[in-house]
C-alpha cells in the first residue's frame, strides 16, 4: 500500500511539471507571441564629442610604451653597441688603445685606459638621439672608469712627506751588581 501511495504522489507531482515546462518551451519557440520591440533612448551629448588621435599619434603612444626594464635594457644595449661598432676603427682610437696596451707600468696603462675610454664614450655620447641613451652611455662610461681606478692599492707617500728618522739616544747602562752567595758557617 506504501508503494501504492508513493507511485500516486510522484505521478500527481510529474503532471504539473511537464505541463509548466511544454508552457515554458512554446512560448521561447515562438517569438511572434513577445513581439513587443522594446526601445531603449537615444543617449544624450552634450558638449563637443572626444578627439580622436590620428594614426600617426597612436602609433607614436604604442612605440614609447616599456615592455619592461630588462627589455628597455637590452634595447639601449644594441643601441650603444651599434654606434660602439660604427666608431670602434676610427684611427686615433685605435691608436690611443695600442698604446695602453704597450705600456710597461701598470699606472701609466691605467691612466692611457682612462684617456681612452674618455675619447670613446664622448664620441658615442656625440652621436647618440635620444636622452636616455645618453644616460646609458654615461653610466657605461663611470663603470669603465671605474675599472681602470686601484683602489685596494695604498699610494706609496711622496719622499716629501716622509719624516726623517730621529737619532736614537743611547740609553745610560745601569750595571746591576749580584750579590755573591753567603759564605757557609
Amino acid at each position: 500500500m506504501i508503494r501504492r501511495f508513493a507511485l500516486l504522489t510522484a505521478w500527481l507531482l510529474a503532471v504539473p511539471v511537464s505541463v509548466f515546462g511544454q508552457e515554458a518551451v512554446s512560448s521561447s519557440t515562438n517569438p511572434q507571441a513577445n513581439a513587443t520591440p522594446q526601445i531603449s533612448p537615444a543617449p544624450s551629448i552634450e558638449g563637443p564629442a572626444p578627439r580622436i588621435p590620428a594614426i600617426d599619434e597612436l602609433d607614436q603612444t604604442f612605440k614609447q610604451t616599456s615592455l619592461g626594464k630588462a627589455a628597455d635594457e637590452a634595447r639601449l644595449h644594441a643601441q650603444w653597441r651599434e654606434l660602439s661598432n660604427r666608431i670602434i676603427n676610427d684611427p686615433d682610437l685605435v691608436a690611443a688603445r695600442t698604446k695602453a696596451d704597450k705600456m710597461k707600468t701598470d699606472l701609466a696603462k691605467r691612466q692611457q685606459l682612462r684617456l681612452y675610454y674618455t675619447m670613446f664614450y664622448d664620441r658615442i655620447r656625440a652621436q647618440a638621439a635620444s636622452p636616455e641613451l645618453k644616460n646609458y652611455i654615461d653610466t657605461r662610461k663611470t663603470q669603465h672608469l671605474g675599472l681602470t681606478a686601484q683602489n685596494r692599492t695604498r699610494p706609496s707617500p711622496s719622499p716629501a712627506a716622509t719624516p726623517k728618522p730621529k737619532p736614537k739616544v743611547a740609553a745610560p747602562k745601569v750595571e746591576a751588581k749580584v750579590p755573591e752567595p753567603p759564605l757557609p758557617q
